[in-house]
């Protein structure tokens, strides 16, 4: 396990002008909803880095992460950043679908060909890095490596399948999740309840734990916040996980991972490390310190080292 070193927090404003990056727009559409991604306009290669953010956020999330590369000349190769479908400008078509993991995960596959690349090094944050693991397991001769940024993994899993009997584990999840439930039950009227509140200044206080100094958060950060935690979307995407057997399907990822949490991290825990780690022996972990839950905001050059994209 390494401890790598920080920098000032949340350095960085997020962005949300592709343009600003160099960044041009392509969507996709599946029966699951559409699928939003940012990318270069003249593809370099057939290789790509694709950005898969979690729940309660968007291609935006990365956007720290992308000014501290370009600020510290790291070359990241072709980026495709996606919004997946329910976040963003991404749509989540009304019903459901059978194997919603694997729908999300070939809308992915489905965006990166029409791009056309076919090898992918997958960065996920939160359920991204979940999505990540699975693509891995499913597409090994595709996925080159994995990237994970307090991906969430088996408390998650444990968290959704047994709510009471586990919510000692993760309780700022649960306690979350069941919120977001109720309010998507409300229809329309859940998303304008949560921009209620985040009008009147009580949104960055009841999100606080996600972050190590939420008072330091950058106020683009929690404008996201406010647009992104939709309660439809966030229900779906904790349901992803029910009845995952992550043991039997991670076992099976051949490429590199490397595994990042913030030392205050409520979504992820230090056994999910742990786990990961006995499951794939190889595997890199880090646990980044004086950070909470969105590292690529609040530490992005300390998460661009424990990826491997700079030398400690």
């Amino acid at each position: 396990m390494s401890i790598v070193t920080v920098e000032n927090y949340a350095p960085f404003e997020l962005l949300s002008d592709p343009a600003a990056l160099g960044l041009a727009t392509t969507t996709v559409s599946s029966p699951l909803g559409t699928c939003v991604a940012r990318h270069p306009a003249r593809r370099t290669s057939t290789r790509a880095t694709l950005f898969l953010h979690g729940a309660a956020g968007s291609w935006t999330t990365w956007t720290p992460l992308l000014q501290a590369a370009v600020a510290d000349r790291i070359d990241l190769g072709d980026i495709v950043v996606f919004d997946l479908p329910g976040w963003g400008d991404a749509s989540l078509a009304e019903g459901s679908v059978d194997d919603p993991v694997f729908a999300i995960c070939s809308l992915v596959k489905d965006m990166a060909e029409e791009l056309g690349y076919t090898e992918w090094d997958i960065v996920g944050h939160s359920l991204g890095g979940f999505i990540a693991l699975h693509m891995a397991s499913i597409w090994p001769q595709a996925v080159l490596s994995v990237g994970m940024v307090s991906g969430t993994t088996f408390s998650i899993i444990h968290s959704v399948e047994h709510p009471v009997r586990r919510f000692g584990e993760l309780p700022g999840f649960t306690m979350l999740w069941r919120v977001m439930q109720f309010l998507a039950l409300l229809g329309r009227a859940g998303p304008a309840l949560v921009r209620g509140i985040g009008g009147i200044g009580l949104l960055r206080p009841a999100t606080f734990p996600l972050f190590r100094h939420w008072r330091a958060v950058p106020r683009s950060q929690g404008h996201a916040l406010a647009i992104e935690i939709r309660p439809r979307s966030f229900a779906t995407a904790a349901a992803v996980t029910r009845g995952y057997d992550a043991d039997s399907l991670w076992s099976r990822i051949e490429c590199p991972v490397r595994a990042t949490k913030g030392d205050r991290d409520v979504f992820v825990t230090q056994e999910d490390l742990d786990h990961l780690g006995r499951l794939l022996p190889s595997s890199l972990r880090t646990v980044i310190p004086d950070c909470g839950h969105f590292g690529a905001v609040e530490r992005p050059r300390a998460v661009l080292s424990a990826l491997g994209y700079t030398e400690d």
